[in-house]
């Protein structure tokens, strides 16, 4: 949740009233204060401005003071482009309460190292001991162009003409960022603000993204994010985007997990730190761009598009192979391309030639790249009616009447609320700045468009989906014995318990005259497993015999897993043999806890026993989640078409598989100490009969 001090340095970065400039300059060929002064002048900032200087008594026609410390005024937003070393001194001679938001723009710090990161967390403790809150260091910047508060060394400002628009972005790379924000301008995305957080050493992109969902100017938020610091707040703040109907749309850089200590659990191994990122992302609804040029194409369409309302696709075209592209793409994407009904094509054969291919998609042939108003109604046909949520126009050339074709999809664009993309393959020349400025969105290629509109369908349906999600409510009290701790094989099994889990009859037993006394007592096949916190896999080192009958198989079995684990885990703490009834269940899958040092627990669902290796295809969401979204996440798994009967075989237990999800992600929510947890395999009986934990390993930390 955001501090008092935090609300005010971001309502002071991005709507400040004063602005201080220390290293300020009349040089405005050089990167920095003088930089900057320009573009606040350029920009016709209103609010105060207040060079600092020691070197000069006025820069362009305004008073300078020497030092921070000397104005006679508090200050909204000090910004600080001079060396490491003076920035400290700068801070300190300040009283507390002098400065509300330091934007850091000197670079020097974090980024060079050990000794670097030491004087950026003194830097940080120093600032916030005079009661503010950093930007940086290492940034470039931030930019309101609503009102002119651009402190920012980005040369996109050194023009004038640039206009706002309800874009917001977020960059931990100053370069990256700004070459976004100037390449999204070229093709006619107006971006209103701009914050390059560089560092992240104080305030970092949850905190600029919260404050953003909550600004009425802004409609999409966009991030090239190389690490999530905050994980919880992250969660919160894609959570309010969604609920806010703002796209959050990320360029999440470093999925590679190179150098990693391999996981000792399935769930771990299955389970990069990446995968938990797209994880939190898909149950948020975050946009995930792959590149920079699709992170532009999502902020274009979502720009110039409204929302919409389902998944049918209609696709207009004058060349027969554009629409093929087209067709291809959205479907793939998971769009449907409806067929074309009676009723519609009726109306568009009133208007096209009797050899066009009334299809979906539709053909409307070569002679209508001089009839832009004919391809423009077509679309206008598929967009008013009830068959369509969505549509393509995909054209080639059109040269003489390009400008005709725009203002055309204008006034459509105008009379319907529903989103249409366009492709235009090569328009002359003369039509580029009106492309640039139209009011719907224009990719280079069919099936580029039509991947860009199935992005805002997908967002959109995925986003109903999310909202439907109840919030997460405790359905377990686990009491004393949940509490128990989890050094020893009985105390996890307890807990298990506690939690709802329904496991195997079983005991560990010290002795085999234990171990025989209760396999007499249950009167079955049993399976006998090693009792170690030690060993994660209890299979692999022959750890494990299963359908055991009868009380000289049983001494046999206990001997095996005995000396298997001495030979392989000499130093493993043995607490004796595991005596288990079996269960045979129809379906075997992994319920796992995956402890993530960003985002904190995540649950983990696939496939079990040996299939998790096999397949290794997981679903994770962070912990915990309700019984209902646990029923999503086992719809949406590899595993989804099994649940309901298989070839003639009936349905299995998705409620007590469901509630059994729920209960151990509220163990882990519960429990900080449980580093990994594997469910594998958890046998899923037919229905009515509930699931079984057939076994489990759990990894503590402190």
């Amino acid at each position: 949740m955001s501090t008092k001090t935090e609300n005010q340095a971001l309502e002071a970065l991005f709507e400040p009233k004063s602005i201080a400039i220390v290293g300020a300059s009349e040089d405005a060929s050089r990167m920095g204060g003088g930089l900057i002064m320009r573009f606040l002048e350029l920009h016709e900032f209103s609010g105060t401005v207040y060079p600092v200087n020691p070197k000069y008594e006025s820069v362009n026609g305004l008073t300078c003071f020497p030092s921070l410390a000397d104005i006679p005024d508090s200050v909204d937003l000090a910004v600080l482009s001079v060396p490491a070393k003076i920035v400290r001194q700068t801070v300190e001679a300040l009283e507390p309460g002098h400065v509300k938001c330091f934007l850091i723009i000197t670079s020097g710090f974090g980024e060079l190292g050990e000794e670097g990161k030491r004087l950026e967390r003194e830097l940080m403790d120093l600032i916030r001991s005079k009661g503010g809150r950093a930007v940086g260091p290492n940034s470039v910047g931030s930019i309101n162009l609503w009102n002119g508060a651009v402190p920012s060394i980005t040369q996109l400002l050194d023009r004038k003409d640039v206009e706002p628009g309800n874009v917001a972005l977020a960059s931990q790379s100053g370069a990256v960022g700004a070459a976004i924000l100037t390449e999204a301008e070229r093709q006619g995305i107006g971006t209103g603000h701009f914050v390059s957080s560089g560092n992240e050493a104080d305030l970092e992109f949850s905190d600029y993204a919260r404050y953003l969902v909550d600004d009425g100017q802004v409609g999409i938020i966009g991030g090239y994010v190389e690490s999530i610091r905050k994980g919880e707040g992250f969660i919160d703040v894609s959570r309010a985007a969604l609920e806010a109907g703002k796209p959050l749309i990320v360029l999440k850089v470093g999925k590679s997990d190179a150098g990693a200590i391999a996981a000792q659990s399935h769930t771990g191994a299955l389970v990069g730190s990446d995968a938990v990122a797209q994880a939190v992302f898909d149950s948020s609804g975050v946009l995930r761009a792959a590149d920079g040029d699709q992170f532009i194409d999502f902020m274009k369409v979502f720009n110039k598009t409204p929302a919409s309302h389902g998944k049918r696709i209609a696709l207009v075209s004058h060349s027969g192979g554009a629409g093929v592209l087209a067709a291809d793409a959205a479907t793939e994407a998971g769009l449907d391309v409806a067929a074309l009904p009676e009723e519609l094509r009726a109306k568009v054969a009133e208007i096209l030639p009797d050899y066009a291919g009334f299809n979906n998609p539709l053909d409307a042939t070569g002679p209508m790249v001089f009839r832009p108003d004919i391809l423009a109604e077509c679309l206008r046909i598929f967009l008013t009616s009830d068959h369509y949520d969505a549509a393509v126009l995909s054209v080639k050339l059109i040269w003489r009447n390009g400008l005709e074709l725009i203002e055309e999809l204008t006034k459509l664009h105008a009379d319907v609320d529903k989103p249409f993309a366009v492709s235009w393959v090569a328009p002359h020349e003369n039509a580029m700045e009106a492309i640039r400025k139209a009011p719907f969105p224009v990719f280079s290629d069919p099936a580029r468009a039509a991947r860009n509109i199935a992005a805002r369908l997908l967002y959109d349906d995925r986003r109903r989906v999310l909202l439907a999600d109840p919030r997460p409510s405790r359905d377990v009290e686990p009491g004393v014995a949940g509490e128990a701790p989890l050094g020893n094989v009985e105390n996890q099994k307890a807990v298990l318990e506690a939690y709802g889990v329904r496991l195997p009859r079983e005991m560990v037993a010290a002795t085999i005259d234990e171990a025989e006394e209760f396999r007499a007592a249950l009167d079955s096949a049993v399976a006998v497993k090693i009792a170690s916190p030690d060993i994660a896999h209890r299979t692999e080192i022959g750890g494990v015999v299963t359908d055991v009958l009868g009380e000289d198989e049983l001494a046999v079995a206990c001997d095996t897993v005995n000396n298997n684990a001495r030979r392989h885990h000499p130093d493993a703490r043995i607490e004796g043999v595991l005596v288990q009834e079996m269960v045979n269940g129809r379906l075997e899958v992994l319920i796992g806890v995956k402890r993530d040092p960003v985002f904190g627990p995540m649950i983990v669902f696939g496939p079990g026993g040996t299939l998790v290796e096999l397949i290794g295809d997981v679903n994770m969401l962070p912990c915990p989640v309700s019984e209902a979204v646990a029923y999503r996440l086992l719809d949406e798994s590899v595993l989804g078409p099994l649940f309901k009967g298989f070839r003639g075989s009936g349905p299995l237990d998705l409620k007590a598989l469901a509630s059994t999800i729920a209960r151990v992600s509220w163990l882990a929510a519960d429990r900080p100490e449980i580093a990994e947890l594997d469910l594998n395999p958890v046998a899923v009986l037919g229905d009515g009969d509930g699931c079984v934990a057939v076994d489990y390993k759990f990894t503590v930390g402190d």
